[in-house]
């Protein structure tokens, strides 16, 4: 009981620090840097909405976050990187849309993600 009181608290913290980087990047204007944040992270592309309730937005606001986030998604749907990302257990859920990778990108993550099945199943296999 309390590994999960440490666990939910430690994730609650980790949530809310993650939010307050965000906003206090677009209370900086650094609507780049967390466009390529997000990216890099495998997040999906944020709405205009989104982007409003961390901050006022101008047009080039959007247009900062835009060219950031496709910077930053090019580079996490490198196909040797979604190939870890499967291999971690991390399903597509279609970031490299549109990508230049797209079809290699999609591939590697499908073959880690299979290692990481066949892995999980050994487990289970060897705990019966």
């Amino acid at each position: 009981m309390k590994l999960l009181i440490l666990f939910v608290t430690v994730f609650g913290l980790i949530a809310c620090s993650g939010q307050s980087y965000d906003s206090e990047l677009a209370q900086k204007d650094q609507w780049q840097a967390l466009g390529l944040n997000d990216g890099e992270s495998g997040r999906l592309v944020r709405s205009q909405s989104e982007l409003e309730q961390l901050h006022s937005l101008t047009d080039q606001s959007v247009a900062q976050y835009q060219l950031g986030y496709q910077r930053g998604i090019e580079d996490f749907c490198l196909p040797y990187k979604t190939y870890k990302h499967g291999k971690k257990g991390q399903q597509y859920t279609g970031q490299c849309l549109n990508t230049a990778n797209e079809r290699l990108a999609v591939e590697g993550w499908e073959v880690g993600y299979k290692e990481y099945v066949a892995g999980q199943d050994l487990l289970w296999l060897n705990n019966e």
